[in-house]
């Protein structure tokens, strides 16, 4: 049989279950809307399915149409009596009496109407009184009934507002393409019971770390991990968790409060230094808390020690250093141990091979890190800062318990040397000695004071010279009047002038600075001075 034939046809595609197809029709617009998509436009038109059309304001759906590729509507011939053995099941039916049946070609689809965009909120208007009073009116076409609709004047109240519903409330007619898929990292994984779970490989594992900072007024005791933190138990991934806490409490009673780079240095084994981020940091928060800000920033204390709280826990302060070093530019950096030379080292050619630890700083070698605890210092001219510093009698946030002058020259010696050791560089010793020699906190307040006091001796000179001035300038004014008056009486009036010059002169004595008077400009005596005050 030749398809030359065989009719074209439009196939509508309606979404529903289609179980009333005069019904189905009316949804689409009727028999008319349908005329005009098949045959006057051949499916160019679009039709609107209306969920609900007996409401004029309901929203409708819109069609697309395609015209790509065919179809062909077969006719499948088969007796009634075969098709009731089989329950009405046409596909059992013929696979169970494969030559019992006939088929032919009746249609060929060149256009397909399908719905494909969301339908729209619903708004009913079935019970508005407004809306059923045009329908009657302005729907009906009945002349009388479109002039007897009036408006009230009233304003409707927020629980009885009766109006229309707009066009359209989503203008979102297309869905969105979410790319629904299955996780990659997820995977099944049989447990021990035989259960078959689903597990994500890639998730992050909790990390139940305790924070604190400066202005937090107490630090978590020691039940915080009891009460705060699940059970510590073995598992499959941390197997040595129990074994590796044990470890810690034992390192945290020696030492209380560590740097991560010291922990791994000194209290771990290789073993544990190559298992860091899988097994240790989670271990921590069952021993230490840590330090967000403060002297102590990103340290790890024990549950249950406040360092603000006793100056014994000064040693443990931290200090970071950040370099930004001449030759970074060039892509030059020295060896990590390169020797600190001094001015009358020549022998620079190669670093001696020595291993120092990561968290210690000598003075000699570079160090691996960049943020060092005082106890961990052990360049002679720092440590002996650390250890004889001036302290404070209340910690500060920036210096904890030592004083600004004791951390100031700590800082920079620190920096000249890491600076120096950075870019291959020699060090001049006098540089430190500056440094060194840079008043402390006592000898600026006494300096202060020193100050004040030599301003005010300054003020007490200035208003006695200026006391002598106006008594100098009243006598030469007696003088004047008694030389004016020899003429008249010139014995009794020349020993009045002689007795007045004879004054002025022993005055003018006096006038000179004397030495045991104004002992403060003496050098000597200031040094004493200066010496009494330290010792007070």
């Amino acid at each position: 049989m030749s398809l030359d034939i065989v009719p074209r046809i439009t196939c509508i595609e309606h979404p529903g279950a289609v179980h009333d197809v005069d019904r189905a029709i009316l949804t689409l617009g009727g028999k008319d809307a349908l005329r005009k998509v098949t045959i006057n436009s051949g499916g160019q038109t679009p039709l609107q399915l209306t969920l609900c059309p007996e409401d004029r304001f309901s929203h409708p759906i819109v069609s697309r149409s395609t015209a790509h590729g065919h179809s062909i509507v077969l006719q499948v011939k088969v007796k009634k009596t075969l098709l009731a053995q089989h329950g009405g099941d046409l596909r059992k039916t013929l696979e169970a009496h494969r030559n019992a049946y006939t088929v032919a070609p009746c249609a060929i689809v060149n256009c397909f109407v399908r719905f494909r965009e969301m339908a729209d909120y619903q708004y009913t208007t079935i019970n508005s009184p407004f809306v059923s009073s045009i329908r009657s009116s302005l729907y009906s076409g009945d002349l009388d009934a479109i002039t007897q609709l009036t408006f009230s004047d009233s304003q409707p109240s927020a629980t009885d507002f009766d109006m229309p519903p707009p066009p359209r409330f989503s203008r979102i007619t297309v869905p969105f393409d979410y790319s629904y898929r299955q996780n990659p990292a997820v995977h099944a994984v049989t447990d021990s019971s035989g259960a078959t779970r689903l597990v994500n490989k890639s998730i992050v594992q909790r990390l139940f770390s305790k924070v604190v900072r400066w202005t937090d007024a107490a630090v978590p005791d020691e039940s915080y991990a009891t009460k705060n933190l699940p059970v510590a138990k073995a598992t499959a991934a941390n197997p040595r968790m129990l074994d590796i806490i044990e470890l810690l409490r034992t390192k945290f009673e020696e030492r209380p409060i560590w740097t991560r780079r010291a922990l791994e240095e000194e209290a771990l084994d290789e073993e544990l230094r190559h298992i860091w981020a899988s097994h240790v940091k989670f271990a921590l928060p069952y021993v230490a808390f840590t330090w967000k800000s403060g002297p102590w920033r990103a340290t790890y204390t024990k549950y249950g020690i406040d360092p603000r709280k006793d100056k014994k826990y000064a040693k443990y302060q931290t200090e970071y250093f950040r370099i930004a070093p001449k030759d970074e530019e060039e892509g030059k950096r020295p060896w990590r141990t390169v020797p600190l030379k001094d001015e009358e080292d020549v022998d620079d050619t190669k670093p001696p091979d020595v291993d120092v630890p990561t968290h210690i700083f000598d003075g000699i070698h570079l160090p691996a890190g960049r943020s060092f605890q005082l106890c961990d210092i052990t360049d002679p001219v720092l440590a002996e800062l650390v250890q004889h510093g001036g302290l404070r009698d209340e910690a500060d946030e920036k210096d904890g318990w030592y004083k600004a002058t004791t951390m100031s020259k700590i800082r920079r010696i620190i920096r000249l040397k890491l600076m120096a050791l950075w870019n291959g560089q020699s060090i001049k010793q006098m540089d430190v000695a500056k440094i060194l020699e840079e008043a402390s906190d006592d000898e600026a307040v006494a300096a202060a004071a020193a100050a004040a006091e030599q301003s005010a001796t300054e003020g007490e000179e200035d208003a006695r010279a200026t006391t002598k001035d106006e008594q100098t300038e009243s006598n030469e004014k007696e003088v004047l009047h008694a030389v004016s008056a020899v003429s008249q009486d010139g014995g009794q009036k020349l020993r009045e002038l002689l007795g007045i010059l004879q004054q002025e002169e022993g005055e003018g004595e006096r006038g000179f600075v004397d030495v045991d008077e104004y002992e403060i400009f003496d050098d000597d005596d200031d040094d004493e001075d200066d010496d009494d005050d330290d010792e007070g």
